[in-house]
């Protein structure tokens, strides 16, 4: 039963999550979410608040904050801290919708960060490696 509900969420999208609970696809967030990446454009109130980071700027932050984890000696970051850490260090909004993913593991995964990133799920979630070629580079990529 709960493979039959997962396809019907993730594949088939006849359900999806609202507030936390399972809802009809066309009334749930899951729906918003998917719209909103294939607009490209932000889903949260939050993004009303502060810019949208650009490819560019989302790739410039994320080398930072991986290279601010090396130096502290960290060999990964939680996923779960990324927004957060992009609103209180550079006041910008990561959006994956923005960017055109729904899911901040699949925006992770995108080329433009395959030569200093990798995401893995690990025990705790999700978290963000930094490259073995990031880690060879001396400065900022």
């Amino acid at each position: 039963m709960c493979h039959i509900v997962q396809l019907a969420m993730s594949e088939k999208k006849l359900l999806g999550y609202l507030d936390g609970t399972i809802a009809p696809y066309e009334r749930s967030n899951s729906m918003v979410k998917d719209t909103a990446a294939e607009l490209c454009m932000g889903s949260s109130n939050t993004s009303q608040q502060i810019p949208l980071a650009t490819w560019a700027s989302a790739r410039s932050c994320m080398v930072d904050v991986l290279e601010s984890a090396v130096r502290k000696g960290k060999k990964q970051v939680p996923i779960s801290t990324l927004k957060r850490l992009f609103r209180s260090r550079f006041h910008i909004e990561l959006s994956e919708t923005a960017l055109g993913h729904t899911k901040l593991s699949d925006l992770l995964q995108n080329e433009v960060f395959s030569d200093i990133c990798s995401v893995r799920l690990l025990e705790r979630g999700y978290v963000v490696l930094p490259s073995e070629q990031f880690l060879q580079q001396p400065a900022s990529i």
